[in-house]
């Protein structure tokens, strides 16, 4: 989680309490708010603890706000500042504008404006923000909800011996199983060190790699340097993981060939679920239990034809059914085999049947 921190440099006590008391700093993911009474200590203040934004009253003893803010921009460039004055002096404003100011509110204080300019400024700087190694890796780039736990995993020896002695044993069943238990145990150990779980994903990965040797699975075998090269170059766990089980699902594809039964899942799901506009063959093979690169390689595979080919057939022959009988408007046919888009399903099925829909209900009705 992201958490800011802000300066408030004000010579007069009312302005700094009530802006420490009442603007809702959690709410705005700010964690630190610092006080100072003038230009020059709040100078010094920037210099210790360096805050991500600055809120400062314009007319101050020693340094004013617009000096301060230009000798704190020399070692914090991307610090952001709001300016408050209690005068509509044009040159406050003009040199508000010359430090590119995130915001210039005039006094008195309008508490709702100021904690406004805050909630834009903490926005854009999240927007800006790169994620950490840790976050990257555990998060995907996406900033948690709550900060990365700190859950160490420390049982891959464990693991790495069990998979082993599964792999072996040729217990398909068992060994996925004890993946995707170690995938979801793993992604909750945040604090184990992103290199750690690498090491032990690519001992895995080798494990896989020597058992294939050893039975000439010339599938997994011949793919020894890219898998290796894969897995080094993700820089997420969920991609670690998925690497990992596509070799899996390869080795033991191999000794046990089942794309028969992959292609009448896929059959029996494709009947079931064509009427879906929101159907992808990601959704597929996920809810199969398969990943999405290896169910597409073993459906062609075994029927000549890729899954969104035979998705099209499904629909288009139901959609002929429905062109058949009369009165369904072009719109609810489509609607009715999986098509939002009218205007597309006109086009795909005059490409594939050679005439439009309106063609082939006249023509039908002709043959009547």
């Amino acid at each position: 989680m992201m958490n800011f921190t802000v300066l408030i440099a004000d010579d007069e006590p009312m302005p700094r309490r009530v802006l420490q008391a009442y603007i809702p700093w959690d709410e705005l993911s700010v964690s630190q708010v610092y006080l100072a009474t003038d230009g020059e200590e709040a100078l010094a203040q920037a210099r210790k603890f360096r805050p991500d934004i600055i809120v400062s009253d314009i007319k101050m003893p020693h340094l004013n706000g617009l000096e301060m803010a230009a000798a704190v921009r020399e070692f914090l460039p991307d610090c952001q500042f709001i300016f408050l004055s209690g005068y509509s002096d044009k040159e406050y404003l003009k040199g508000a504008i010359r430090l590119k100011a995130a915001s210039y509110v005039e006094k008195p204080l309008n508490l709702e404006e100021i904690t406004e300019a805050l909630r834009e400024i903490t926005t854009q700087l999240k927007r800006q923000a790169k994620p950490t190694a840790e976050e990257l890796f555990f998060q995907g780039g996406h900033f948690p909800d709550k900060p990365l736990n700190t859950d160490v995993f420390r049982d891959g020896e464990a693991v790495l011996n069990q998979l082993d002695a599964l792999i072996r044993q040729d217990k398909k069943e068992e060994a996925f199983f004890a993946l995707r238990r170690l995938g979801d145990r793993t992604s909750r150990c945040q604090g184990t060190p992103p290199q750690d779980l690498r090491h032990l994903y690519c001992q895995i990965l080798l494990v896989f790699l020597h058992a294939a040797e050893i039975r000439n699975i010339r599938v997994v075998t011949g793919q020894t340097d890219h898998l290796l090269y894969t897995m080094s170059r993700q820089e997420t766990l969920a991609g670690v993981q998925e690497v990992l089980l596509q070799t899996a699902e390869a080795y033991f594809d191999a000794l046990h060939p089942s794309c028969p039964d992959i292609a009448s899942q896929v059959e029996g799901y494709l009947k079931s679920h064509y009427q879906d506009c929101a159907l992808t063959v990601q959704t597929i093979a996920a809810d199969l239990g398969f990943t999405n690169s290896y169910l597409c390689a073993a459906y062609k595979k075994c029927s000549g034809k890729t899954v969104n080919q035979r998705l099209t057939e499904i629909r288009l022959f139901h959609a002929k059914q429905l062109l058949s009988c009369a009165g369904p408007k072009l719109y609810e046919v489509a609607n009715a085999v999986g098509y939002g888009d009218a205007k597309y399903f006109v086009k795909l099925f005059t490409r594939e049947m050679g005439l439009s829909p309106k063609e082939y209900q006249k023509r039908h009705a002709y043959e009547e």
